[in-house]
């Protein structure tokens, strides 16, 4: 038994005045429904390097590379020009060579040859000089040029020594015996030089191949000598400066395109992460 206007509070069901109520509060507040944050997909998250910027990136850094032996060589040439020169030739530092043999003799200088031959062709080197000092005074000293095929016939069979590299000092010894005549007798020298003392030997050069040679004036063997090359290089300046403008193109276009490149990458990036939040807020 209840009292009258009394509802008991284990009744199971509401009056429908408080379900009326209950249901407008609730759909006027909304439906309540829990913050769900869905992850970002993976695919989102590119990486930003696209075929373009992968190619830009590459020759970018081929570009950058191809300018440094440009930026060497003329940089090189420069100082060369600049703080070598000697009565208006470019010259070497000296050299010390001997030998107990007959004489001493360059290897064969190609002049004039394809390929990376133009670097020693004659319009590039003009004149040349070669000067040689003997360790020993009072020594006559034969300095000579012929060509190569010439030089070899002379001292087959000779014992002489062959400068492999000048600026590296390195020799090669060939053995032998001694020549048959002096080298003064010989006819086949284009330019030469004999006296005691030092020599100094100038030569306007043509293209071919050939050889350097030092003996002693009367072919006996034993000598040792102090020497250095020189050569006028008219156009090495332009040359230099040709080596350095190319040499800054290419590493400034270089680096433009790596720059760019970056710079996309991060662009791109940085646009993936704007586009995704808006998804991460409407779920909620």
């Amino acid at each position: 038994m209840t009292q009258e206007g009394v509802i008991p509070v284990n009744e199971r069901h509401s009056s429908p005045a408080v379900l009326s109520a209950a249901d407008a509060a609730q759909r006027e507040a909304g439906p309540r429904v829990p913050a769900v944050v869905s992850p970002r997909p993976l695919a989102a998250r590119s990486s930003g390097w696209t075929g373009g910027r992968i190619t830009a990136l590459l020759i970018g850094g081929l570009l950058v590379l191809l300018s440094l032996p440009l930026l060497g060589g003329g940089g090189t040439g420069l100082w060369a020009d600049l703080t070598q020169r000697e009565a208006g030739y470019v010259t070497t530092g000296e050299h010390e060579f001997s030998t107990a043999g007959s004489a001493l003799a360059t290897e064969s200088t190609h002049l004039g040859s394809p390929g990376v031959g133009w670097l020693y062709s004659p319009g590039l080197l003009g004149k040349v000089r070669i000067r040689v000092t003997p360790v020993s005074a009072g020594t006559a000293l034969f300095v000579g040029i012929g060509r190569s095929t010439d030089v070899d016939r002379y001292l087959a069979g000779v014992n002489h020594t062959v400068i492999s590299d000048f600026f590296g000092n390195k020799v090669e010894v060939v053995g032998g015996g001694t020549p048959r005549s002096a080298p003064g007798r010989q006819h086949f020298w284009v330019a030469s030089s004999t006296g005691s003392g030092a020599q100094t030997l100038k030569w306007a050069p043509h293209s071919g191949s050939w050889t350097v040679v030092v003996m002693n004036a009367n072919a006996r063997p034993g000598i040792g000598v102090r020497a250095d090359l020189g050569a006028r290089m008219p156009a090495v300046l332009w040359i230099a400066i040709g080596f350095l403008i190319a040499g800054v193109i290419f590493l400034a276009a270089g680096g433009l395109l790596i720059a760019g490149a970056i710079r996309g990458r991060r662009a791109s990036r940085a646009g993936a992460g704007v586009g995704a939040e808006p998804a991460r807020v409407a779920a909620q």
